[in-house]
């Protein structure tokens, strides 16, 4: 089989790649069919707009929630350390809004956006090649132009470029996810910081985003916190489950016929709400410089690793214990306001 180019892997980056990349694209993808989950995510004005520039725009609108405002608050009362806002005053500077959605929603808008066929589902990758050559489950080969590893955390398309000790490697803190039914959220993401754990809420259509993060099992991992947010865990039950995995930095994105992007390249913890949104940055910028992999990477790699950096960053600052960092830490969130994210929100 032969083809132009090949992107390996149907999530955000891939899909979003399809809709970039000039010339005939086929999105090989694992699973039997396009991805149902309900959990949230949260798409940064950098995200959106590169977005809107693919025409989806109003299809993005319909499906998601604008909230107003991120707050940071303390964990043992709920006390307010930090506001920054994320409506109209954020879409006014960065010239794109700030949404939160269901993730198979955003999955359903960027494969529908897609010609008929161009997604082949139950199409496993399990190895690849810099000249191109992919093999499948099975026993297929697959011969492209260019190969787009967009295949996430666990790529096969990366081992053409990694060395040995690439292995995903966990950093002992799992999410628990779970959206509770609320017809009226709160429409702000708000995130209460405390000692090794945290929790982020915000509103997507129909419910409320809850993410916990701990070291350890959920169940009394929020014992002593703010009733609001304790009782908004315990609501969430048997929340699922995701350990939180990273992997070494890659020496090159690149070789040959054959590329990685999003988490493939240069998987974050997700700390600071830019995970998907760097894999869409991905997809754009390779859109204009698919002829030239190396500009591509030397465009990309440094604001990729300057965000993931920031991510694993936020990871410590998030859990400091009380006492005197921790104090320092919300003297500086006080003081941050909107202008402080546009390294983040203005590529």
């Amino acid at each position: 089989m032969n083809i132009d180019v090949a992107i390996v892997g149907a999530g955000i980056g891939g899909l979003t790649a399809a809709l970039a990349v000039p010339g005939r694209c086929t999105v090989l993808e694992r699973a039997p069919a396009p991805a149902a989950d309900g959990f949230g995510i949260q798409l940064p004005p950098n995200a959106t707009r590169a977005l809107a520039a693919l025409g989806l725009g109003p299809a993005l609108a319909a499906i998601s929630v604008r909230p107003v405002a991120r707050e940071l608050r303390r964990w043992c009362d709920g006390a307010l350390i930090g506001r920054v806002p994320l409506g109209a005053e954020a879409e006014r500077r960065y010239g794109a809004p700030y949404l939160a959605m269901r993730r198979a929603d955003l999955v359903r808008v960027l494969f529908d956006a897609l010609a008929p066929g161009t997604v082949r589902f139950g199409a496993r990758c399990v190895g690849a090649a810099p000249d191109g050559t992919l093999r499948l489950a099975g026993g297929a080969v697959v011969r492209a132009g260019l190969v787009v590893g967009a295949d996430g955390l666990h790529s096969a398309v990366r081992g053409a470029l990694s060395s040995p000790g690439d292995a995903a490697r966990p950093i002992g803190l799992t999410a628990f996810r779970a959206v509770l039914p609320a017809a009226d959220p709160p429409p702000v993401v708000t995130v209460w910081l405390g000692p090794g754990r945290h929790v982020v809420a915000y509103p997507v259509p129909g419910g409320r985003n809850v993410v916990a993060v701990t070291a350890g099992p959920l169940d009394g991992a929020f014992d002593g916190w703010h009733a609001p947010v304790r009782d908004m865990v315990r609501a969430a039950g048997a929340a699922a489950a995701h350990e939180i995995r990273v992997r070494p930095a890659l020496p090159a994105w690149h070789r040959g016929r054959l590329v990685v992007l999003g988490d493939a390249a240069h998987p974050m913890p997700p700390f600071i709400a830019q995970g998907a949104a760097q894999a869409i940055e991905d997809a754009a910028a390779l859109a204009s410089t698919v002829d030239d992999l190396t500009a591509f990477e030397a465009a990309r790699r440094p604001r990729a690793e300057r965000i993931a950096a920031a991510s694993t960053a936020g990871g410590v600052e998030h859990h400091l214990p009380d006492g005197a960092d921790q104090r320092r830490r919300d003297q500086r969130i006080a003081a941050s306001g909107l202008p402080d994210q546009d390294w983040l929100y203005c590529r």
